[in-house]
């Protein structure tokens, strides 16, 4: 158990109804899954709603945890369920927004993202974009080691995938964000001696 990982003890307490540990668990598991959520989706709000549905899951579904496995993977499985349900909701409300039979036809908002409009002066806001355009596995595999520090056994277990399928998605990941930031900045390029 990672020292970032949620205590099991915690977890028990909570599904035999104490009140605290419960509390306590929610303000441990949100930041977590608020996380996980961004990553998914790409897009803060989206990951506010996400994480908010999650959270409630959690409450709801908390006695059928039964701990054979980590408690931050069965909640990264709730997160990513939560999210691939939402996805689908999403795509069949485009396909009917699209249908040439629908009634009533929205325009979608014009603005440009928070990103754009900054004329390349926000580094940071330029590699969220570049983040949010990598492939979905690719986006968690690099949080989860990446960013949160986990080995690629570990990133394997909560993704249910190889520990070598971790470090292939890593590696792309990597070399994707390299490519299109050079790209963006050729400055940036070490000149050879």
């Amino acid at each position: 158990m990672t020292a970032t990982e949620i205590h099991p003890e915690l977890v028990r307490r909570a599904q035999q109804g104490d009140r605290e540990s419960l509390r306590a668990l929610v303000e441990a598991a949100y930041p977590k899954v608020r996380r996980w959520a961004l990553v998914r989706t790409g897009d803060p709000t989206e990951a506010d709603d996400l994480t908010q549905d999650v959270m409630i899951q959690m409450i709801r579904r908390l006695d059928g945890f039964q701990g054979s496995a980590r408690f931050d993977t069965w909640l990264y499985s709730v997160t990513r369920n939560a999210a691939t349900d939402r996805g689908r909701a999403d795509t069949r409300r485009a396909r009917i927004l699209q249908d040439p039979r629908t009634v009533e036809t929205l325009t979608p908002d014009a603005s440009p993202p928070p990103d754009e409009g900054l004329g390349g002066h926000d580094v940071a806001g330029r590699v969220r974009t570049l983040f949010r355009e990598l492939p979905l596995r690719q986006r968690e595999v690099f949080d989860l080691v990446e960013l949160q520090g986990l080995t690629s056994l570990e990133a394997a277990e909560r993704l249910g995938i190889e520990a070598v399928s971790v470090r292939a998605h890593l590696f792309r990941a990597r070399r994707a964000l390299r490519a299109r930031i050079l790209e963006a900045q050729p400055h940036l390029v070490e000149e050879a001696p």
